[in-house]
């Protein structure tokens, strides 16, 4: 039995196991298929939310107009040829799919940001590549096993090393900005 919950409009199905009969995983051997389903904003030119399913072992990620409508999907993206990144700074987070080979992106929104993290295992269940940021990591930073080797520049632009608060309790805040 499928849980539903509900999201402003629009209904969010969870990560479940599907059937593939009416007498459930048992009829079939005990091999359910996985599949996630919800809703996503597509972004683009038009701002508009989809249907969007991806099953375990399908290389594509079907779009629909809505969730009556699995009939027909109006696109697919071929997953197996496809890159994904997420965009945390957009809130809530969002996916950019890249299929280089066809040229088709799309950018789809979350509506919650508890929803990423599952349309991320679901892609990674048929080999995405989900690319994390790379960031550059100073070697000292790379093999730190504490803070006290570390020397930072203080609230008026001087070098102060670390060890300076060894044994007491420090709280680091990060105010740079650009």
């Amino acid at each position: 039995m499928q849980s539903v919950s509900r999201l402003g409009a629009r209904r969010v199905l969870p990560l479940v196991s599907m059937s593939c009969s009416a007498g459930g995983a048992a009829a079939c051997g005990g091999n359910a298929v996985k599949a996630h389903t919800g809703y996503l904003k597509k972004k683009g030119e038009e701002e508009v939310d989809r249907f969007y399913k991806i099953t375990q072992g399908d290389p594509y990620m079907y779009c629909y107009r809505n969730e009556t409508a699995v009939w027909r999907p109006l696109e697919k993206m071929n997953l197996a040829t496809s890159k994904v990144l997420t965009d945390f700074g957009m809130s809530p987070p969002a996916l950019l799919l890249d299929d280089e080979p066809t040229n088709t992106k799309w950018l789809l929104q979350t509506h919650d940001e508890a929803d990423i993290l599952p349309w991320l295992k679901a892609l990674e269940w048929n080999g995405v590549n989900c690319l994390e940021p790379q960031e550059t990591i100073c070697d000292a930073a790379e093999c730190a096993c504490n803070i006290y080797g570390f020397e930072v520049d203080d609230m008026e632009g001087q070098k102060v090393k670390l060890d300076k608060y060894k044994g007491y309790v420090t709280l680091i805040v990060n105010v740079a900005s650009e």
